[in-house]
């Protein structure tokens, strides 16, 4: 990239407009000025603040030139500037003067000085010219020490300063050939960030999952400062910036204002707010939709009529129209519409504007959409760009219960739009992102309370029919894997391993408290310094004490009780702004002790440091101007997240233990060659296999490019697996380690080498073919070739590194371990439906990334959930000795797995559980982990049990081993019910019963009664009893004859 240019022929065709809209324009837009003093200060990077003498520099020079001064006569252009910026201006400054007649005047200010000498010169220029008035940007004038001590020097002579801004807004709205294209480049961007965030919102729903406002905005935010993960390669990180922080609102919260915050609440599925914006090249571009999730058909009817308005108001934004015309059309679409009666009601909310000319700046007070603005000199041009939108705010569902969150709602849609020429209708910029009722609404509940009322009902006919003497014969019975011997050895050994395992835990939560309560948690809060003494901190800049934040020190300065107290930044928990009858509220929350209680105290480190010490939790200020309010909070929280990140990153690169050297083998090394590698190193360009080598001390994987190197330490392999192609299309080999290595710049756990055996995907337009297709026949032996050839080499490089482990590391341990096919199931354990295989060691799925590897010496217990003979899958939630770990779940396991998983989780001296509901595990470790003792006398993980309820109902008493610790009192009542409606349905020995006919079930389970119905609906008569029990191993019959009740 070059050094940066001025375009000559583009700065004179502007500063012309410039000229020509001063020369033409009323004294409304520039007061009559006979001179234009405009000046910038210094530039800051995350500040969002938009300035007219800012943008002025970049329509006019293309670039923002920081700490200059600029003064405008109607024949000269006068600049305050040093540096480079002087040699780029002066070097365009002939072929200005030539096409437009006005000299380029440059005054230099020498490196070291502060260019008040320079200033003044220009105050000379404007005093011996009698150039009064002078124009100046009013909100402005305190921009850089330049114009400081211009505006204050001009107050001291008799000089009028009249105030220009309209008149800079004017000569700017019109954009020309070069301007259009960058705001529709912004404008692109716009649109697929808010396609992104649709998207998000779509998969949170779906998944409902619980997400914050905030977090939201951070997620959008990233994408938009990098395009290219929105697909839009052709447009530079560089090059873009947000408008202003995405905007998320929700749950009967709305403020329907660009200025608006997204909080910390979570989302609420209801109605949801999305405003964002991006820029380009410093140009603007905005867009806002509103989704609606299970709208009632009042609802739809308001939002009709809102994009009924939206769209007369666009339909109005023509050439030489008055500025008033689009909210004059917009209010008579909402009266037209008149949703529920309510027409007037819903244009009484349309306030006083629609919208605003859009461009380097955001929003420009001087040209809006509004009745303010009718019969104005100034009308809507071709050129001009606008944000249009309708926003009705305090609208109220009446169907929705008093004080809930999808009581009160608002809308607003937003688009940017370019004026055309001759009177044609407007370019909508970002009508790519549809804002149809029927692409906005989503109906979610309605089809879920059918399903659900349909399966209550098959229910309550199935229990009616089993409590009649029938059978359900359409449904399906267990498979048996394993005869009942195994399951009576198996329910001994488990029995025999619980008391074991409470006692395990309970040893080990004591050791954990005994150590958290020593030394707590590290790398918090009272880690962090603001400033070493009290002469570090900074004093007051004015008399008047206001929040002040101090990047460099990352601190911020509160007013308490006439002082500057100051607070570092990671001692702020959050921070928001609200606003009220023309007041700004700032609220400002700090990390404090979460209540009473040693569990409490742990948890905040500084709390623990200072024991005696007195914690602030939150502070609220009240300030009156708004503008200056949202900037604090935006610079805090801008502050907040750079250095959290910062923080996060030295954390992580901080857990990653140092590995030792790889030491190169010399002469002969072991290779294998074709292998492609997870995780991917990222980056662009077509990826290419490379090669795993096995070296003297650990294996190195070396990439087609130079830095695609990975090199695998023996002593860091926790689990080596080799798994060949058997229902599978790769081989591979897969490590799991004991700490993270970085492959690229991410940090992994799990490096996996892998070759595919066949094509992932395979035409389908060949034609059809035939078993004795000769073409075909061949084809499939050169996969089974294939496939053997590349088996055969996976199993020698594995041979080979297992006699390097064996011979030269035989205290590692260290053998490849291949997985079980013959017990493989499917199940969920993060977001798809995978095949899950069981080794000697783990549980692991290796085929789809990310891999699943669960240790079973990691595992406290498994509590197999949703186990009833109803369903057809069950879920295994997997509790970790580690408490700290999330319970890790594998969901929607077919019931024919059962039996299997329970063999192989007793091999392994693997405590399991069944249960008819799924838990929720958080707040249930959180109690166990807080009262360990009262957990162990309850009977410890045999809350869990459900054996022991159905063991002792017969008996109508309780067992001694019961548990207090229940999950949920709720759950447990419905377990209850259900096992109470098993009884009654089921049949039981009687005394009775070997004086009748004797053809009833002895003491059977449900199993013996399935496999009694299926061979009773195939025999045509009833048989002798006697007979059948000889046949059977259960005996009785599926009469109605005496069930004990």
């Amino acid at each position: 990239m070059g050094a940066p240019t001025i375009d000559a022929e583009v700065c004179a065709g502007r500063l012309k407009r410039l000229l020509a809209s001063w020369n033409d324009g009323e004294g409304a837009l520039w007061g009559g000025a006979q001179a234009v003093l405009v000046g910038t200060g210094q530039n800051k990077e995350d500040d969002l603040r938009y300035l007219k003498g800012v943008a002025l520099e970049v329509w006019l020079f293309g670039y923002e030139l920081p700490d200059t001064l600029l003064l405008f006569t109607k024949t000269e252009v006068h600049v305050v500037t040093s540096g480079k910026k002087t040699s780029l201006l002066t070097a365009v400054a002939a072929a200005v003067e030539a096409s437009t007649g006005v000299k380029l005047v440059m005054h230099n200010k020498p490196k070291g000085e502060d260019g008040v000498a320079q200033a003044d010169e220009l105050l000379a220029l404007i005093t011996a010219g009698s150039l009064s008035p002078v124009g100046m940007v009013g909100k402005e004038a305190q921009e850089g020490a330049l114009t400081v001590h211009a505006a204050a020097a001009l107050k001291a002579t008799s000089a009028v300063v009249v105030e220009i801004a309209p008149g800079l807004a004017d000569a700017m709205s019109v954009k020309d050939a070069s301007e259009l294209p960058l705001i529709k480049k912004a404008a692109l961007l716009t649109a697929k960030a808010m396609a992104y965030a649709v998207d998000r919102i779509e998969t949170i729903v779906n998944d409902e999952q619980k997400v914050s406002h905030a977090k939201l905005s951070e997620q959008t935010e990233d994408q938009i400062l990098d395009p290219a993960k929105l697909g839009l390669k052709d447009i530079e990180s560089d090059d873009v910036d947000i408008c202003y922080p995405p905007i998320f609102q929700s749950g009967g919260e709305f403020e329907l204002k660009l200025s608006a915050v997204s909080n910390d609440k979570k989302m609420h599925y209801g109605v949801v707010h999305i405003s964002l914006g991006a820029r380009h090249h410093q140009y603007c571009s905005n867009v806002g939709r509103t989704l609606m999730i299970d709208p009632k058909p009042a609802m739809e009817l308001v939002y009709a009529a809102a994009l009924a308005a939206q769209e007369a108001a666009l339909a109005a934004l023509v050439d030489g129209a008055d500025l008033a015309a689009p909210y004059d059309a917009a209010r008579a679409a909402l009266i037209a519409a008149n949703p529920a009666g309510k027409g007037e009601e819903l244009a009484a909310k349309l306030g006083k504007t629609i919208g605003t000319v859009i461009g380097l700046e955001l929003r420009e007070p001087s040209l809006t959409l509004g009745p303010k603005s009718r019969g104005g000199t100034q009308k809507i041009r071709t050129g001009q760009c606008y944000n249009v939108q309708i926003a009705l705010t305090g609208l109220v569902n009446e169907e929705a219960k008093e004080g809930s969150k999808g009581r009160v709602w608002a809308i607003m849609i937003a688009d940017t739009a370019a004026v055309s020429s001759a009177g044609a209708p407007p370019d909508v910029l970002t009508k790519s992102i549809t804002k149809a009722l029927k692409d906005v609404a989503y109906a979610i509940n309605d089809d879920e309370e059918e399903e659900v009322e349909d399966v209550k009902a098959k229910q309550k006919a199935k229990a009616a029919s089993v409590k009649e003497g029938g059978v359900d014969v359409g449904g399906k019975t267990r498979h048996e894997v394993s005869g009942p011997n195994d399951e009576d050895n198996r329910r001994r050994k488990q029995a025999a391993l619980a008391d074991k395992k409470n006692r395990e835990t309970h040893a080990r939560l004591i050791g954990a408290q005994n150590a958290e309560a020593n030394g707590g948690k590290g790398g918090a809060t009272h880690d962090f310094v603001a400033y070493r003494t009290v002469a570090d901190v900074p004093t007051p800049r004015t008399p008047e004490l206001v929040l002040q934040v101090d990047r460099d020190n990352e601190a911020i300065l509160l007013p308490i009780h006439g002082q500057l107290v100051p607070f570092h930044i990671m001692a702020i928990k959050s921070v928001a702004v609200t606003q009220d009858a023309g007041h700004a509220f700032i609220r400002v929350n700090f990390n404090a002790p979460t209540g009473p209680g040693l569990a409490a105290n742990a948890s905040y480190p500084a709390n623990i440091k200072f024991p005696d010490a007195s914690f602030l939790r939150e502070i609220s200020y009240r300030s009156s101007d708004t503008k200056h309010a949202n900037y604090v909070v935006q610079e805090i929280k801008a502050l907040k997240r750079g250095v959290t990140q910062r923080e996060t990153e030295k954390a992580e690169r901080a857990t990653l233990v140092r590995q030792e050297r790889l030491a190169l083998s010399h002469g002969r090394v072991h290779r294998l060659v074709g292998l492609w590698m997870l995780p991917t190193f990222g980056g662009r360009g077509g990826r290419k296999a490379g090669t795993l080598e096995a070296h003297t001390n650990g294996l190195r994987y070396v990439g087609a490019k130079a830095d695609e190197t990975v090199d695998v330490i023996y002593s860091n392999i926790k689990f080596a697996f080799f798994q060949p192609a058997k229902k599978e299309i790769k081989t591979l080999i897969h490590f799991h380690l004991h700490n993270p290595i970085m492959v690229g710049k991410k940090k992994t756990k799990d490096v996996q080498f892998y070759m595919e055996v066949m094509e992932a995907v395979q035409s389908l337009d060949g034609g059809r073919r035939n078993m004795y297709d000769p073409d075909e026949i061949e084809e499939e032996q050169k996969d089974r070739d294939r496939e053997k050839r590349i088996h055969k080499e996976f199993s020698a490089f594995c041979r080979k590194v297992q006699d390097i482990w064996d011979k030269d590391f035989p205290d590692l341990r260290l053998e490849f371990d291949s997985p079980y096919h013959d017990l493989a199931f499917d199940g969920v354990p993060f977001k798809s439906t995978v095949r899950i295989l069981p080794t000697a060691t783990c549980l692991v799925e290796l085929t789809e990334y990310p891999p699943l590897v669960v240790s079973a010496e990691d595992i406290e217990v498994v509590n197999l959930e949703r186990v009833g003979f109803h369903l057809k899958n069950f879920d295994m939630a997997i509790i970790f000795k580690d408490f700290a770990r999330d319970v890790h779940r594998i969901d929607q396991i077919p019931v024919q797995n059962l039996d299997n998983i329970k063999q192989w989780l007793a091999t392994l001296d693997i405590k399991y559980y069944e249960g008819k509901a799924n838990l929720n595990w958080k707040p249930l470790l959180r109690q166990i982990k807080d009262h360990p003792d009262g957990w162990l006398e309850a009977g410890g993980w045999e809350f869990l049990n459900n054996e022991i309820d159905d063991d002792d109902d017969g008996e109508g008493e309780e067992g001694e081993s019961e548990s207090d610790f229940e999950p949920d009192e709720d759950d447990e009542s419905e377990e209850e019910e259900e096992s109470e409606d098993e009884d009654d349905e089921s049949v039981v020995e009687s005394d009775d019963d070997d004086d009748d006919d004797g053809d009833e079930s002895e003491g059977m389970d449900w199993d013996d009664l399935e496999d009694e119905a299926a061979a009773a609906d195939e025999e045509a008569e009833e048989s002798d009893s006697d007979d059948k029990k000889k046949k059977r191993k259960g005996g009785g019959g599926s009469g109605g004859g005496g069930g004990a009740k």
